[in-house]
């Protein structure tokens, strides 16, 4: 029951004015006789902060545009014609599309983004390897290093988002996926340099990574060093 801020007098829930002393009674709707005692807010109280992707796109073009026109000009009247502007020119294109792949479509796939990106870098790289003066590096190179990268992301993302992997599941996958990608970099620089596999500094990263995966899988299995991790994480 609410009682009188002036007097003390204890007062209906209806009441307007007290009836000893006369004060006006200001109640919260939730003392009111005829209100809704819920405490449960009627609508959704959280701000959204609206985002605008079709600016960001206007914004992250202009951005990329000014400066690939400019290197571009300097180039064409430095006497040189498109030499090393088209490096700049497609390194800009590269990171307009990685700057506004999240935003091209109205929900955020974040596998299909990824994958775009990905396309970006090897278009990016392929460029590269046909104006440099040695090209022939991209196909046995650059490109399985570059696949077997956006490969293993794009796993991790999916296997992830659908609950297949969890917590420290997730960095016993990463380790080992850090360790194999060594070894994809190391296979394709000794075949691209002396036709030779010799593995060596790969297999040391993939001898620290797979204990410590073995650790991880092993902790997950312990959901209370689970739960003691998530409350050290939040502090």
């Amino acid at each position: 029951m609410p009682y009188c801020v002036n007097c003390g007098v204890e007062l209906n829930s209806d009441a307007k004015r007290c009836p000893l002393c006369g004060v006006r009674v200001v109640l919260p709707p939730s003392l009111r006789g005829n209100s809704d005692t819920s405490t449960q807010p009627r609508k959704r109280d959280i701000a959204e902060s609206v985002f605008d992707k079709g600016l960001w796109i206007q914004v992250t073009s202009t951005l990329m545009v000014i400066p690939a026109l400019l290197s571009v000009v300097v180039n064409v009247l430095s006497g040189t014609g498109l030499s090393w502007s088209l490096y700049v020119v497609t390194a800009l294109g590269a990171v307009w599309v990685w700057c506004i792949s999240p935003f091209l479509f109205r929900r955020n796939i974040v596998p299909l983004w990824i994958a775009i990106d990905s396309v970006a870098l090897l278009g990016l790289l392929a460029v590269v390897n046909a104006l440099s003066p040695r090209p022939g590096w991209f196909v046995p190179l650059a490109l399985p290093i570059s696949a077997s990268l956006s490969v293993l992301v794009l796993m991790l993302v999916v296997l992830t988002k659908r609950r297949v992997l969890r917590e420290l599941h997730i960095v016993a996958a990463g380790l080992l996926s850090l360790g194999l990608f060594c070894l994809i970099v190391e296979g394709a620089v000794d075949l691209y340099l002396t036709q030779v596999l010799r593995p060596q500094w790969s297999l040391i990263v993939l001898a620290v990574c797979a204990p410590l995966a073995v650790v991880a899988m092993l902790l997950q299995r312990r959901r209370a060093v689970v739960e003691d991790m998530k409350m050290w994480l939040r502090m």
